[in-house]
């Protein structure tokens, strides 16, 4: 199932994570994740990007709400947090150093083709400045 290119509400955003609506909003003050302001509003990507994050970080590391709160967000994010605690990356955590099955999981698969994505952009542009 591919969930890139989706436009989210609240009930859409928690049946992709499998949670109710009232448990996803208990994410938001959490996970730094931005409510649509308007009724039946929809989430824009990066809150998306977030809340995939922040879903990585409570199912797969298996962190708290407050331990997401209060290690994750002051060492910069779910990346630089594993770099400091576990001495890896986001990356080789999801593709290395989970089981199969959580590996299989949409929400694991959306992070690491993001990763991917972004590793690959920040290759070509470096690639690109350097022949100026």
């Amino acid at each position: 199932m591919v969930y890139e290119n989706v436009i989210y509400t609240q009930k859409t955003l928690s049946q992709r994570y499998g949670i109710s609506i009232a448990a996803l909003q208990q994410w938001f003050p959490y996970a730094g994740i931005v409510k649509p302001k308007k009724r039946g509003g929809y989430f824009d990507a990066a809150a998306v990007e977030v809340a995939d994050i922040f879903y990585v970080a409570i199912r797969i590391r298996r962190l708290t709400f407050e331990e997401y709160l209060e290690q994750v967000i002051p060492a910069g994010g779910l990346d630089a947090y594993l770099r400091l605690v576990n001495k890896m990356t986001l990356y080789d955590f999801l593709t290395k150093h989970i089981s199969e099955a959580e590996k299989n999981n949409p929400i694991v698969q959306t992070v690491i083709r993001r990763i991917e994505r972004n590793e690959a952009y920040q290759s070509a542009s470096t690639t690109a400045t350097s022949f100026t």
